[in-house]
């Protein structure tokens, strides 16, 4: 009699452990989706010749069209107050523009004639990074939200591109100093630049992953990484800054790299055959990236370290983060 009284009773402590369990991962999914439903990732179309802006909410079902006009767009970013702030081609330039994201309010924040200003990112101090050939090669500048107060950052005969700002202020980015590029890192004030990378395959975009940024613990087949064991063992405990970036790989395929900016660790988070491009890192942590491994070109939405990778627009036609 005790046996059958224990065995029911084991019983219905499995199942209560079952239980909570389930709830405990439902409660945890139905915050995740709420999370989602308030991460906006804008990017760009292109049908024929005309290029447009749109935003969407991560499922990719709630999308709305910014522009429609015949004027070129490109490297749209969403704002903590909701606006997407973008370079567009629409004077002859490439200028910086924020609009409201549902279309309203159209606004140029730089309209310099003769040279381009492109490749606008949020610091966290409010002010807005650029890319200006206002002296012939490109460089970086810090401008302030109303576009005065022109500060330049990189004064070295070189090329930049893609500046990427950190939460603590650091700036990454691209540069050619030395005769190839490389991801770099400097203060926010343009002082104490350090290389980060040695590669063997050219950088073609960049993006910065705050530190704050968490890896998963679940796999999916279909990426089968050789830096498993070293990602779970740093779970807990892997609060680092990093660079995520476009390289081509030995194949010649275009894959989505990340580094750690101290140049550790270096990971291939994508390695599926075709383009990965582009990655932009989500307030939430997840990337968003341009692929064709679809077919055509879409935009992509992955976890951090490489996982659930989920096409976000799935159409016929050719969209992109940037």
């Amino acid at each position: 009699m005790k046996k059958i009284i224990r065995t029911v009773f084991m019983s219905a402590l499995v199942f209560t452990s079952l239980t909570s369990c389930v709830n405990l991962r439902q409660m945890k999914d139905e915050k995740e989706i709420a999370q989602n439903r308030n991460i906006l990732i804008p990017y760009i179309t292109k049908i024929g010749n005309k290029v447009d802006l749109f935003v969407s909410d991560i499922s990719g079902k709630n999308r709305v069209q910014l522009t429609n006009d015949a004027f070129e767009e490109a490297d749209p970013s969403i704002l903590p107050n909701g606006k997407v702030m973008f370079s567009s081609k629409r004077t002859g330039t490439w200028q910086v523009y924020v609009i409201n994201n549902d279309g309203s309010g159209l606004k140029a924040i730089t309209k310099d004639k003769g040279f381009n200003n492109y490749r606008p990112a949020l610091t966290i101090d409010g002010s807005i990074l650029i890319v200006s050939d206002r002296e012939v090669k490109p460089k970086i500048y810090s401008i302030d939200p109303d576009g005065e107060n022109v500060t330049k950052l990189t004064d070295a005969d070189n090329y930049y591109d893609y500046p990427s700002p950190l939460d603590d202020g650091t700036i990454l980015y691209l540069s050619n100093e030395g005769s190839k590029w490389e991801i770099w890192k400097m203060n926010a004030d343009g002082s104490n630049k350090k290389k980060i990378t040695t590669s063997v395959s050219k950088p073609l975009s960049l993006a910065a992953m705050p530190s704050y940024v968490r890896d998963i613990s679940s796999r999916i087949s279909g990426i089968n990484d050789n830096f498993v064991n070293l990602r779970n063992s740093r779970l807990n405990n892997n609060f680092v800054s990093k660079a995520v970036f476009t390289a081509r790989d030995k194949t010649g395929d275009m894959e989505i790299y990340r580094i750690n900016i101290d140049g550790t660790d270096l990971r291939n988070l994508t390695k599926v055959p075709g383009v990965d491009a582009n990655p932009v890192v989500l307030k939430n942590g997840k990337i968003a990236f341009t692929s064709d491994r679809d077919g055509t070109f879409d935009v992509w939405v992955m976890d951090a370290d490489g996982y659930n990778p989920i096409n976000m627009t799935k159409e016929p036609y050719y969209a992109s983060t940037r």
